[in-house]
């Protein structure tokens, strides 16, 4: 009684395990499957008995499994445990392969034998040590880069195809979102995908998944029809075209959070022929946006640092470069005045002029690189108040006309009537159109003209300063707004900080600014001020 307690105890003990418990017979026919295998397998019990193990073994593996358990059956080993062999694989009812760990028995009643054996599917753990040396290769090549830039192409890349088919990597910008890189298993996908990267910042409309994203900081997941959800809620062309072009049946957008600030977003897209991302996708992903946010801040930082020492080394060179010279009159005139024995008056008012004059160059200077300094720290302040656009222009010129009529230039302010009030900070805006005109000044010839310009267009009230000088070459236009840029090398007007404050003052305002030129045809410089919302 006691022996069939505990078969009977044993029994239901092998038919609740968690493991595949399966037996066969000498000609590897199923003779017995656990609950434990038909959940590894798939197949009910009913359905697998009285076939053969090969069922459950991947084709290519069948015929030497069937050698190698014959080969066991006459040998003298009894059993094999798990760990002793190498690792198998298993093949589902659905067809899905997956990695196994397998201790195999023999058991001889009479001239019959019975195989047992206990099979474990290891393809969880095999995918988790997968990940997990993935995610320790990827915090090497991530620690690796350097530069914002660089860290983004490899996060894309390390994206593709692990975890997705598609990826688009995003900076959280003040407008919105800016894409920094993109990936996707299709080449010629991705190069659909590149265009966004050159579209500029985007403002998702309110229903999009990263305006969650903006507002929870969490993980929002498209399972089925992705395509058509976030077209839906799309408008960038470039954006539209690189959805219709990957087709994703789901998504996943992650959040980027660095020091408690979110800094970008990681989406992941599938296609249709790829599963949907399940709980464990979900995890690996958030683990990747862990360390894709920390690797690009720190590559922020470094940037920083790299343009922190740049800056520095520009400056002083400006520095030791713009003050040497009124530094060297100022010194060689003060000599001078002290050795006079004050014979030549006229000489000695001379000098004195200069001394003057070298000290409004080095004083003009040192409030350039504190109004840098300011915008550096964001500390430039402003005070707009309500002004009439036309005494605004006429105020800020006046100052300006001995410096156009000492060089034979003419100056015509032209401002279109009607003009509304404009918000503006008078002292900045005289100091932006002092940059501005003084630059037209500097590259006019003698006898031409330059033109102040006021008119309203969509943005608000447009000041242009249009000169005929030698112009900028177009390969240069995009840097003249880099601070200590100027288009002569050779020939150094000033220490190339105007236009940068410039810019800074301006989009203080709320406005923005531009240049246009043509070499040979002049030069015309432009901005917005925003119109007073106040009455009258």
């Amino acid at each position: 009684m006691a022996e069939r307690i505990t078969h009977d105890i044993l029994a239901e003990i092998v038919e609740i395990a968690a493991d595949a418990v399966i037996c066969m017979d000498a000609f590897q026919r199923i003779t017995f499957f656990n609950k434990g295998a038909e959940a590894i397998f798939g197949y009910a019990a009913e359905e697998i008995v009285g076939q053969r193990i090969e069922t459950l073994i991947p084709e290519r593996y069948r015929a030497s499994h069937a050698r190698q358990v014959a080969e066991f059956g006459r040998s003298k080993v009894k059993a094999r445990r798990m760990g002793e062999r190498r690792e198998i694989a298993g093949v589902r009812k659905s067809g899905q392969e997956f990695a196994a760990e397998a201790a195999i028995s023999q058991v001889h009643h009479g001239d019959e034998v019975i195989y047992a054996v206990v099979l474990r599917d290891v393809s969880v753990r095999k995918r988790f040590e997968q990940r997990e040396r993935f995610l320790a290769e990827a915090g090497e090549k991530l620690a690796a880069s350097f530069g914002s830039t660089e860290t983004l192409t490899q996060v894309a890349r390390l994206a593709i195809p692990g975890i997705a088919d598609g990826c688009i990597l995003e900076n959280r910008v003040a407008n919105g979102f800016l894409a920094g890189a993109t990936a996707h298993v299709d080449p010629a996908i991705e190069e659909i995908l590149d265009e966004i990267t050159l579209a500029g910042p985007r403002v998702p409309p309110s229903s999009h998944p990263l305006i969650e994203i903006l507002g929870t900081r969490a993980p929002v997941l498209l399972q089925s029809n992705a395509e058509s959800r976030i077209l839906d809620a799309s408008s960038l062309p470039e954006y539209l075209r690189a959805i219709k072009a990957m087709k994703p049946e789901s998504a996943l957008f992650l959040p980027l959070v660095a020091r408690e600030q979110l800094i970008g977003a990681l989406t992941l897209f599938r296609a249709a022929e790829r599963a949907g991302f399940d709980g464990d996708d979900l995890q690996f992903a958030e683990d990747l946006a862990r360390l894709a946010a920390l690797a690009l801040d720190n590559a922020r930082l470094h940037d920083t640092v790299r343009a922190s020492l740049r800056a520095r080394d520009e400056m002083v060179g400006v520095v030791s470069h713009d003050l040497r010279n009124p530094v060297a009159a100022v010194k060689m005139l003060s000599r001078a005045l002290l050795e006079d024995d004050g014979s030549n008056p006229t000489q000695s008012h001379d000098s004195l002029g200069l001394i003057a004059q070298a000290a409004e160059q080095m004083d003009a200077l040192i409030r350039d690189l504190l109004d840098v300094n300011r915008l550096d720290a964001g500390r430039l302040s402003i005070a707009p108040v309500a002004v009439d656009p036309s005494s605004l222009l006429t105020e800020s010129l006046q100052t300006l006309r001995p410096l156009v009529h000492e060089k034979g230039i003419h100056l015509d302010l032209q401002i279109e009537s009607g003009l509304p009030k404009v918000m503006a900070d008078r002292e900045r805006i005289q100091q932006t159109l002092s940059n501005l005109v003084g630059n037209a000044i500097k590259f006019s010839a003698s006898e031409s003209k330059i033109v102040v310009l006021a008119r309203k267009d969509s943005d608000g009230v447009v000041i242009s300063v249009l000169d005929r000088g030698k112009g900028i070459p177009t390969e240069q236009l995009p840097r003249v707004f880099d601070r200590y840029w100027q288009s002569s090398r050779t020939d150094r007007q000033g220490a190339g900080l105007g236009l940068a404050i410039a810019k800074g003052i301006v989009e203080a305002h709320g406005g923005r600014i531009w240049l246009e030129s043509k070499p040979g045809e002049g030069t015309t410089a432009s901005f917005t001020l925003p119109v007073s919302t106040s009455p009258g």
